[in-house]
């Protein structure tokens, strides 16, 4: 059965080009809506900033799906040293641990932005699988690292394009990749405004109709969704 984990990045609109949370407010109860209506489980990689302003909504979350790290504030971890790096993973996985009731296994660097410095600090702050490299990217992982590594197959904006042209990506994917994952954001559903076009093209109701299609193409390909937590933990099994 082919294989997919949609993974939703949750986090405040368009960092760092705006400072609003609509995406929050609106966008996030739009897709916990669409997942309920295709009976779809994803993971949530989380700002410990969200789960500060909104532990309600991320405690939702958590009911039915995974909820991943995403760091504090978004903040370029590539920028930083390692000691500032293990600070803002840990800060933000306390906030996550105390919200949610148990403590996140995976983490995403925001904007897929790492330094040689960035697993250490993932691994050292108790991660099991890490999701910060994407394939269309060229930063790779240090080889002595012991995380278990999930690549994401595209960019959020791809689930954008028109269904006919991402559909048609997805066949090839699907029939070449053991695991296609894919990678969205809640403000997508919303309608964005002066940040750049790849952004905000498509975004509001259409990408919300978009992702609609997307999921039923998917689903009539009997696609099994699955959790990258329990990807990492067959991989470690040595069943992926």
């Amino acid at each position: 059965m082919r294989k997919v984990a949609l993974t939703i990045d949750v986090e405040q609109d368009v960092p760092p080009y705006l400072n609003t949370w609509r995406g929050m407010e609106k966008g996030l109860p739009l897709l916990l809506e669409l997942l309920a209506k295709h009976d779809i489980r994803a993971t949530f990689f989380t700002t410990g900033k969200v789960a500060e302003r909104y532990p309600k909504l991320v405690k939702k979350v958590s009911y039915q799906h995974e909820v991943g790290c995403h760091s504090y504030y978004h903040e370029r971890l590539d920028r930083m040293s390692f000691e500032k790096q293990l600070q803002k993973i840990k800060l933000a996985t306390k906030i996550l641990t105390k919200v949610v009731g148990r403590r996140p296994s995976g983490f995403r660097a925001p904007n897929f932005k790492t330094n040689a410095e960035t697993f250490k600090a993932i691994e050292q702050a108790g991660y099991i699988y890490d999701a910060s490299i994407a394939s269309y990217k060229t930063h790779r992982k240090p080889k002595l690292s012991k995380l278990v590594e999930i690549q994401n197959t595209w960019p959020s904006s791809f689930l954008r394009l028109p269904p006919a042209i991402s559909t048609r990506v997805l066949h090839i994917c699907l029939a070449a990749l053991p695991l296609t994952v894919l990678d969205y954001h809640v403000w997508e559903v919303v309608k964005v405004n002066e940040v750049p076009f790849d952004c905000r093209f498509a975004t509001g109701e259409v990408a919300l109709r978009r992702l609609d299609e997307v999921f039923k193409y998917l689903l009539e390909k009997k696609c099994e969704f699955v959790l990258m937590g329990d990807i990492a933990k067959n991989k470690m099994a040595g069943y992926g």
